[in-house]
């Protein structure tokens, strides 16, 4: 589908601009360069970058949420040989 026809713009070459930064109509014509010329198709750049942005920010919460973190340096940090002796205490400082 086009979104520009004034530059000839479909919804592909719009969202590999959002997909490589793009975050506003004027930032997608910069990676096309070219600029605004009627401005019939702003909105509907504007309705597609919102809707870029809020599947990104989707996307993220869900890596963030799923992601395990990786012990540091790679390895375990050992557990101490006399781990059985050292004394528990039931009371944490408040």
């Amino acid at each position: 589908m086009y979104v520009c026809i004034c530059h000839a713009l479909n919804d592909k070459k719009v969202k590999a601009a959002l997909d490589n930064g793009a975050t506003n109509p004027a930032s997608v014509f910069r990676h096309h360069n070219c600029q605004v010329q009627c401005g019939k198709c702003v909105p509907m750049m504007r309705s597609m970058a919102s809707e870029h942005r809020a599947a990104m920010a989707q996307h993220a919460a869900t890596v963030a949420a799923t992601a395990v973190p990786a012990p540091c340096c790679g390895t375990a940090v050992p557990e101490p040989a006399n781990a059985e002796a050292v004394p528990a205490y039931a009371i944490a400082a408040e």
